[in-house]
């Protein structure tokens, strides 16, 4: 019985061990599957947020394209709210803050101030710009530096906020890092022509952003946005040579343009015969007509066109050296305003009497 008992009990022992192996081996695998299952559950998880963030991302872009800035901003500012170092948000949030600076605007009706909605659009402009700056080195640093300056004029000419030299300052700084900036050359040219300063820098600034060849739209827009309505003597020279320049590349100007750059240099209406032969002396004769009829391209009163076309034609003969034919389109002009007297009689009469005596 005794010896029973005792093959009995070794049998238990010997067993044990291989159901506690066997127990062992179940426990493991359960955790394996458990190990799986939160990773698969993982590996999920980390699939949808980062298609949520690319989602976002994107659609910011597309705000940005159609000039969304502020939704742009607020749209990549849902990703850095999970991750505020995400590279890619913050880089394209850089861009768009800097876009925004290009385009600022601020639509008001017309009896209240644009002051105000200008600063919470540049309270949210500038900490964008200076967290880029703080980590950008280069060219990059450059542009940025000068998006800041710019905003600061932004600040001091629209938010009605802001004085002294700030803007200078900043934009200044950018070239000194980098003299070729297309961007610090540009604004600086610009805020140079808007504030009195130093007419030739100016107009300098503005050649090197355009020779830059990069961000044309944008340079052009500072460029003859700057040169128009100045009263500065070589401004109408300066507005001419850029826009024969842009004609010959094929570059677009938009008809309202066109017409207040007509206005402001050729229009005998309103400027006088010294301001006239600016313009008139800017180019050579046969540009400065191609660029007269490429800028009269609009549609207009043909007829008042025709007779202001004709002024101008005998106007770059006599530029030309070529007095009689100046002179017998002149004598045709005055027998037309013969009933229509006023300041484009008077230039013909006066020019006239110029050809004839000389």
């Amino acid at each position: 019985m005794d010896e029973g008992i005792q093959k009995i009990e070794q049998g238990a022992k010997k067993g044990w061990p291989v159901v506690m192996a066997w127990v062992g081996g179940i426990t493991a695998l359960i955790g394996l599957f458990a190990s799986l299952a939160g990773g698969f559950e993982w590996l999920v998880n980390h699939n949808k947020l980062k298609a949520e963030v690319q989602a976002k991302m994107t659609l910011a872009q597309a705000q940005a394209n159609q000039g969304e800035y502020q939704a742009s901003i607020e749209s990549d500012g849902e990703v850095l709210k999970a991750d505020p170092l995400d590279r890619p948000a913050l880089d394209q949030q850089l861009n768009t803050a800097m876009l925004w600076v290009e385009d600022f605007h601020v639509a008001v009706p017309e009896d209240q101030s644009a002051a105000n909605p200008a600063a919470l659009a540049l309270d949210q402009i500038f900490p964008i710009l200076d967290a880029g700056l703080a980590r950008s080195k280069g060219s990059l640093a450059a542009d940025i530096q000068a998006h800041i300056g710019w905003a600061h004029w932004l600040n001091q000419h629209i938010a009605e906020r802001e004085f002294g030299t700030t803007a200078e300052k900043n934009l200044r700084a950018a070239l000194a890092s980098d003299p070729s900036n297309v961007y610090a050359n540009a604004m600086l040219g610009n805020w140079m022509l808007q504030n009195g300063g130093d007419f030739a820098e100016a107009t300098q600034r503005l050649d090197v952003a355009v020779a830059t060849g990069k961000a044309r739209p944008f340079v052009r827009k500072l460029q003859l946005g700057g040169l128009l309505y100045i009263d500065q003597k070589g401004a109408r020279a300066a507005l001419l040579r850029a826009v024969n320049d842009m004609r010959k590349s094929g570059e677009p100007v938009d008809e309202s343009l066109k017409r207040r750059i007509l206005g402001f240099c050729f229009d005998a209406v309103i400027v006088d015969s010294s301001e006239l032969a600016e313009s008139l002396s800017a180019l050579p004769p046969d540009e400065t007509w191609k660029t007269y009829l490429w800028l009269d391209n609009v549609p207009g009163d043909t007829k008042s066109q025709k007779v202001v076309s004709d002024f101008i034609s005998a106007n770059l003969l006599e530029l030309a050296g070529k007095r009689k034919e100046a002179l017998e389109k002149y004598r045709v002009l005055q027998q037309q305003l013969m009933s229509r007297p006023g300041s484009l009689k008077n230039a013909v009469d006066a020019a006239i009497a110029r050809v004839s005596q000389g």
